[in-house]
């Protein structure tokens, strides 16, 4: 009998043990955290990244062609409509106007002579001459104007295909800009060539004039001073036109607004249409955020937005829906993944807020909103094969319960049917307790 139990005694009683701790750890209480189901109001929100952009944004370009003075303002810096931002000078304009102003002088002095002296060959043969130049440089402008027409409707062409897929949100901001700067230089540069055209037209006529003014005054002195008179007339024109060129050289501010980019740091040489600076409207601030295509459906103009982030300064900052784009667009994700969004425009009032454009920061659109639901933290639902479930906790056992769940909010869940108010369910229950395990309950705080 001695040797039986030392036989087989030992394993025995550890056997005995093992079963014993197996018992004891299927039937000791499981600790758990609860929580207690309620009513309460409930909302439901699509949250998206997005970022500030202003509505109305300019790019100040150059009109006429020039060197342009440095831009002493910064980025920042306010400005008001009509403020002048840089200077174009141009000395083969100022020289040209002068040239003109000598020419009115002379023809003026013979006008006021009461003899006018015969002319000399030569004078005829060089007022041939110039006619014949003037005529040159009229064929060069045409054909000028020809390729600045064609480049014009291209541009314009352009800009309106452009401007359809920026409504819809499908081409970016820049894209935008650049459709439309490149339509602003196109029309600038027809614009210039016209002008020169015109002016080199007249100067066929004045050239004309002139010669027709030398052959005439060899017989008829009072025929003459008449064509002087028109002669003088058709160069005062052609001043007005050089000093409406002037004027262009004066670049100013098209809005009020602050300094979004400068493009000149130093004094350069530029082109009509050549941008020099961006200009916002900072009282047109936005924001924009792109929803994915599968959530866009529950988004709707006038819904509150709440606006959350490390560039939201204040507590309970609110927006609301101003725009949905009717059309959505490619767009990769961070982690390479091509998805179908759609832009949404977000207004709110930025007098506390001082938001700059380029800030990101987090939207949260109220979809949807329900008073008097039954409400349990989300944590406590768990999904099993045959939909959402809750642990309830029932004479101090866990007692597995289907339910169906409505609205989602932050940190609640609507439960619509499967469970009512003032019942105690467990919050992130262990994955491996069972229905009808004994548990040992603390109420969450």
């Amino acid at each position: 009998m001695k040797k039986a139990l030392v036989k087989f005694g030992w394993p025995i009683i550890i056997a005995a043990v093992i079963v014993g701790l197996y018992v004891y750890g299927k039937t000791r209480p499981v600790k758990v955290e609860t929580a207690v189901a309620f009513r309460g109001p409930i909302e439901e929100y699509v949250t998206e990244e997005a970022k500030t952009q202003l509505h109305t944004e300019r790019i100040v370009t150059a009109e006429s062609a020039g060197t342009a003075a440095r831009i002493v303002l910064e980025e920042g810096d306010a400005v008001k409509a009509g403020q002048n931002l840089t200077t174009v000078e141009d000395t083969d304009f100022q020289l040209s106007l002068d040239a003109m102003r000598a020419g009115v002088k002379e023809i003026e002095a013979r006008l006021a002579g009461a003899d006018v002296p015969l002319p000399k060959e030569s004078e005829i043969e060089a007022a041939e001459e110039e006619h014949r130049r003037a005529g040159q440089q009229v064929e060069v402008l045409t054909q000028e104007k020809k390729a600045a027409e064609a480049d014009r409707e291209y541009a314009e062409k352009d800009f309106k295909r452009v401007a359809g897929l920026f409504e819809s949100g499908s081409a970016s901001d820049r894209q935008h800009d650049l459709a439309q700067r490149n339509l602003k230089a196109a029309t600038a540069t027809l614009e210039a060539v016209n002008q020169r055209l015109s002016a080199a037209q007249t100067a066929v006529k004045i050239a004309a004039l002139r010669k027709q003014v030398l052959l005439d005054s060899m017989q008829d002195t009072a025929h003459l001073h008449q064509v002087y008179a028109a002669q003088r007339e058709q160069a005062q024109k052609m001043m007005d036109q050089m000093s409406h060129q002037i004027a262009k050289t004066g670049v100013s501010s098209p809005i009020d607004g602050i300094i979004l980019e400068k493009y000149l740091d130093s004094e350069q040489h530029v082109q009509p249409g050549t941008p020099l600076l961006k200009v916002g409207e900072l009282a047109s601030i936005e924001i924009r955020a792109d929803i994915l295509s599968d959530e866009i459906g529950r988004v709707k103009v006038g819904q509150e937005v709440r606006l959350i982030g490390k560039a939201i300064r204040t507590s309970g900052a609110r927006g609301r829906v101003k725009k949905i784009y009717p059309s959505g667009f490619t767009k990769v994700s961070s982690l390479g993944v091509r998805q179908q969004r759609v832009a949404v425009l977000v207004e709110f009032d930025n007098s506390e807020l001082n938001l700059q454009p380029g800030y990101e920061l987090d939207v949260k659109i109220a979809v949807a909103a329900k008073d008097g639901a039954v409400l349990v933290p989300g944590e406590a639902v768990i999904a099993t094969g045959d939909g959402a479930a809750v642990f309830v906790v029932e004479n101090g056992r866990a007692r597995l319960r289907t339910v169906s769940t409505g609205l989602k909010g932050d940190r609640h869940y609507e439960i619509t049917s499967g469970l009512a108010p003032d019942e105690v369910v467990i919050l992130r229950p262990p994955t491996d307790l069972e229905d009808g395990k004994r548990v040992r309950a603390s109420l969450a705080r």
